[in-house]
């Protein structure tokens, strides 16, 4: 099971939706919280079977802490 490719909408517009998925930073004093929320919604996206995700929302959960959600897709053939 591969991490999906980050992609915008236009790229997956001939792919299959999978669900919506989200992820979060988990909880302690990080600055950096997005790219460690995206990499949780890009492993349930990979559960999912996805190929690539759009991200659509980002939300800080606090000053150090946040959710990211996005769109998953199949993109195969």
């Amino acid at each position: 099971m591969a991490n999906p490719d980050e992609a915008s909408a236009a790229t997956v517009s001939k792919c299959h939706f999978l669900g919506t998925v989200a992820g979060n930073s988990g909880y302690g004093k990080n600055m950096g919280w997005k790219p460690l929320a995206k990499a949780s919604a890009e492993i349930k996206a990979g559960k999912l079977g996805a190929t690539h995700i759009v991200f659509t929302h980002y939300r800080p959960v606090g000053s150090f802490n946040g959710e990211a959600e996005g769109k998953a897709y199949s993109c195969n053939p």
